[in-house]
């Protein structure tokens, strides 16, 4: 009987086209179901009257229900596969934008962010890497060049989100976007119906004899609390950035104009250090790629601390920096799953580790916010922002010590 734990992934006969058929849903998903949301608010906040706050509290509501939904979703994935679990979140998520549209009343709003939660979690989470690693024999190969064309999406998604809210007003916006949500749902459907997970077709004695369930397993390990530990600072520190940094920027003297061109570069820089990855580092191990990576994040968030002197120019290189930073952690994260904790129970091991991250996820925004209100600046912020993620580099390095229990071969 085979052992599923050291079973190799089944090399898929169209890995090519798997491979960008998930990029594209990740695309798309990315785009219409996060990306897209800060430029909803203001057409809306001048149709509805509603406040600041109670709009972005649905995104909040996202995020949570996220969270939670990213445990028994990758656990579904593992047993039964990614067919029914993905193509059925794309249409849910096609129908929350599809129902936003039509809000009225902020209890409808929340529902409708709901619904976007569950979409998020079972379909641009990290199931298509589970995916990968259970299906195709070159698994960090496959999730950079997923991550390649998602790391486009908010490039290619604002504009167009703008462009359509100016031409047809924000509902009728969300009603295209709903209809472009269910090309994933099709490509799902058609590509996914003989994917397996990591646990598919195991039986309870073999669970038995491979020490039982692989999460709880993992939870006992310290390197999956290092590893949360980076992960969460990482977390904490773009969320927060990404949220104050118009008018954090600002407060240093630089002007709009400066902070928009910056903060273009920021998509592109991701998008370069995952395609250098793809290009020179092939052969690069995640334990290798997260102790040369992982510290270029305090120095990001360093950067920020003295640039101010430097103008554009300093600007400049945080962004290059922190978006390249960023985009090669974000692949050492989902490759570094199954390379330090183990394959079996890949998407039930990181559907936890979304749910850790789903604390600093939800809290940078608003620790960075309370701090800005008791100074009336962000320098302590800043350096909160450096410690944490210096803390973080240092957990990556603990935990890439640990061996690995679950060797794939």
């Amino acid at each position: 009987m085979s052992d599923p734990a050291r079973e190799k992934p089944r090399v898929h006969s169209a890995s090519g086209v798997l491979v960008w058929g998930l990029a594209l849903g990740q695309l798309i998903g990315w785009g219409t179901l996060y990306f897209a949301f800060a430029l909803f608010m203001a057409p809306m906040e001048a149709e509805l009257g509603w406040s600041r706050a109670d709009l972005n509290g649905a995104l909040t509501v996202g995020l949570v229900t996220t969270g939670l939904a990213s445990i028994p979703c990758g656990w579904w994935m593992d047993r039964f596969g990614p067919h029914l679990v993905m193509t059925a979140g794309a249409l849910v998520g096609a129908a929350a934008l599809l129902l936003w549209s039509t809000v009225s009343t902020p209890l409808a709003f929340y529902l409708v962010w709901v619904g976007i939660g569950l979409a998020t979690a079972s379909t641009v989470q990290d199931l298509p890497y589970a995916i990968a690693s259970a299906n195709i024999a070159d698994y960090r190969r496959a999730i950079a060049s997923i991550l390649l064309l998602g790391g486009l999406s908010s490039t290619a998604f604002y504009p167009l989100t703008n462009l359509l809210i100016g031409a047809f007003g924000w509902r009728h916006a969300l009603q295209i976007l709903a209809g472009i949500q269910l090309v994933p749902a099709l490509v799902y459907a058609t590509l996914l119906r003989d994917m397996r997970g990591s646990r598919t077709g195991e039986r309870p004695a073999e669970t038995e004899a491979l020490g039982g369930s692989p999460l709880t397993a993992a939870l006992k390990r310290p390197a999956f609390w290092g590893l949360a530990l980076c992960f969460g600072a990482q977390s904490f520190a773009f969320t927060g950035i990404t949220f104050h940094m118009i008018p954090l920027l600002t407060e240093r003297g630089l002007g709009l104009d400066a902070i928009v061109a910056a903060m273009a570069l920021i998509g592109p820089a991701q998008v370069a250090g995952r395609l250098a990855l793809m290009v020179f580092g092939r052969r690069a191990t995640a334990r290798l790629l997260g102790r040369a990576v992982v510290p270029l994040m305090p120095l990001a968030m360093f950067l920020l601390v003295v640039m101010a002197p430097f103008g554009l120019a300093g600007l400049a290189l945080f962004a290059l920096v922190f978006g390249t930073a960023n985009g090669i952690i974000t692949i050492v994260r989902a490759t570094g799953i199954a390379e330090i904790l183990g394959a079996r129970g890949y998407g039930a091991i990181s559907g936890a580790m979304n749910l850790v991250l789903m604390v600093p996820r939800t809290a940078a925004p608003l620790v960075l916010a309370a701090m800005w209100e008791r100074q009336g600046r962000y320098d302590a912020a800043l350096w909160l922002l450096v410690s944490i993620t210096a803390m973080g580099a240092a957990a990556f390095w603990f935990a890439s010590m640990e061996q690995t229990s679950q060797k794939r071969e």
